[in-house]
């Protein structure tokens, strides 16, 4: 074989090659550049993967904890109690001596009562509306901070990204006061807030700059994930191999992608108990995430996977001899 033919095939195989590893990385880079980009510009497809959590009943233990004992600090139970029972005792002696050793039980019976009619809330349709509200508010100004909108109101704490858990707070006041309990409506305007991601106040140009990039990346990546593989094949001298090589290189990039994700679920859990909430709520927060980025995952690799398959299957078909007719 002459020296410029081995040169043009060496050529050729290198240039699949490269092609067909870029396919594969290419495949799962897709796929979440397009989750990330809709999760972060679209307030509506975001509330629609964040809203039913608002369902589950381990969001809304986490949710009714970290209210009530919002509502509690604030109320600073201890002191209101004793503050109540000073008023009681009066200059009574007898009442004096026995009141303060009430002051236990009736803290614990006044937090039960909070408890209680927090996780009510949480539990009811109302809870669902404050969610969804709070949820499209957040996100709106989260994008409004990302495109450099100055007016956005969404602020970056320590690194932090937080959801204000104020109007949980007020809901439940209102329903403190309604049942009951008219001290609720003492207590004053809330801030604490639940973080959401963590973004250095330090890197916000620099975020701002990768969400304008996304932007353009997620609506060239689904092209250029089908114009590699055309490439090879039409650069490639044995078209079923190759495509072979192609399916098989983005059904093996997807299953990398789902080993990542199953480490980051490890590791946002992590994060998410050392912030206080309980593994089932960080898990199916971390579910509700991901959750829309697994059916289009799912939708190539299977895809890819047919494709290989019926490459394979029609190699294998024409590489099988032809019987010789029968002597009559």
């Amino acid at each position: 074989m002459c020296q410029a033919c081995l040169v043009k095939k060496w050529w050729r195989t290198a240039l699949v090659a490269i092609l067909v590893a870029l396919t594969g990385v290419i495949a799962p880079v897709s796929v979440v550049a397009a989750w990330a980009h809709t999760q972060i510009s679209d307030t509506e497809a975001f509330v629609a993967a964040y809203a039913p959590l608002a369902d589950d009943p381990a969001v809304q233990q986490a949710v009714a904890e970290k209210v009530s004992d919002a509502i509690q600090t604030r109320l600073d139970l201890p002191s209101l109690t004793q503050e109540l029972l000073g008023n009681l005792t009066g200059s009574r002696p007898i009442a004096s001596r026995l009141l303060p050793s009430l002051t236990g039980p009736l803290n614990s019976m006044v937090s039960d009562f909070i408890d209680k009619q927090t996780l009510a809330f949480v539990s009811s349709d109302a809870f669902s509306t404050v969610w969804e509200t709070s949820l499209r508010a957040t996100h709106t100004q989260f994008v409004a901070l990302l495109s450099g909108d100055e007016t956005a109101a969404v602020t970056v704490q320590d690194g932090r990204l937080q959801l204000q858990l104020g109007p949980f707070v007020e809901a439940v006041k209102q329903r403190l006061v309604a049942n009951g309990f008219p001290i609720a409506a003492q207590i004053p305007e809330v801030t604490t807030a639940v973080d959401l991601a963590q973004v250095d106040p330090q890197t916000v140009a620099t975020v701002q700059a990768a969400y304008r990039l996304l932007s353009v990346v997620a609506d060239w990546l689904p092209w250029l994930l089908l114009l590699l593989p055309a490439l090879a094949l039409f650069v490639a001298r044995d078209l079923r191999r190759t495509l072979i090589a192609c399916g098989t290189a983005v059904v093996l990039g997807l299953l990398v992608l789902w080993a990542a994700l199953a480490a980051a679920a490890e590791r946002g859990t992590t994060v998410a108990v050392q912030s206080g909430f309980s593994p089932a709520a960080a898990i199916v927060v971390w579910d509700g995430a991901v959750g829309s980025m697994r059916g289009p995952a799912l939708a190539l690799g299977v895809t890819a996977l047919v494709i290989t398959f019926l490459a394979w299957l029609t190699e294998r078909t024409t590489t099988e001899p032809i019987p010789e007719p029968a002597v009559q």
